[in-house]
């Protein structure tokens, strides 16, 4: 069981991640739900959106995780949110001019949740799990960092390329292209999802005796 590969996940979820969340408003006006003909209309169109994407997919894809996370796994769980979430950013990186703003909302909720239920919650608890305890609080803190060296790529290469092509302020040309990179990432994904332990039901001592440290067993105490 390859417990490097909780780097990788993490790096590759949080590009898309906070691609997303950090640039909610502008992805919002793009689809039209940032517009208005006053500042006033246009932060209150701002606001309404990210209630309806925390409403309607963050808070419960939380809700779902918690359900069925020691029912399901978190192995499938994470497994199934990489897949859908590789589908919802094809079909909207690949017909971003074809779908209307409510349609391209539905499915910036579904990402929302999806992201939620599964890999942005199981990225945290399975450090917290599949590591001996000696190693545990380090090991944890570099897969939570490799998910900033993420989302430092997300923002720094990636989103800015939203406006590439663009002829005036505001525009985003280049935005379908940019869902398109993160289904890439999305994709990879999968294939880490494949290489990690199932913690399910498991106790840490029990997970401990997976590490193979010659004559020194990891979970001995001090």
């Amino acid at each position: 069981m390859n417990r490097r590969d909780e780097i990788s996940k993490k790096l590759l979820l949080d590009v898309a991640f906070y691609g997303l969340g950090l640039n909610s408003s502008t992805v919002l006006t793009a689809i039209g739900y940032g517009k208005g003909p006053t500042v006033y209309k246009q932060l209150y169109n701002i606001a309404a959106g990210n209630c309806i994407l925390v409403c309607a997919g963050a808070i419960p894809g939380y809700w779902l995780a918690v359900a069925t996370l020691d029912t399901v796994g978190r192995r499938p769980l994470q497994l199934v949110g990489f897949t859908l979430l590789t589908i919802l950013f094809i079909i909207w990186g690949f017909a971003f001019h074809k779908i209307s703003g409510h349609g391209q909302l539905a499915i910036y909720v579904l990402i929302q949740l999806f992201f939620n239920w599964g890999p942005n919650t199981t990225t945290f608890i399975v450090p917290g799990e599949c590591f001996p305890t000696r190693y545990r609080s380090t090991s944890h803190g570099i897969s939570a960092g490799s998910g900033k060296i993420g989302s430092i790529i997300a923002q720094a290469a990636i989103a800015p390329q939203r406006t590439r092509g663009a002829t005036k302020s505001g525009e985003s040309p280049w935005l379908n292209h940019v869902m398109q990179i993160f289904s890439a990432f999305m994709f990879c994904g999968i294939f880490t999802s494949l290489l990690i332990p199932e913690t399910k039901r498991r106790t840490l001592e029990d997970l401990a005796n997976d590490w193979d440290m010659g004559e020194h067993s990891t979970a001995e105490t001090a």
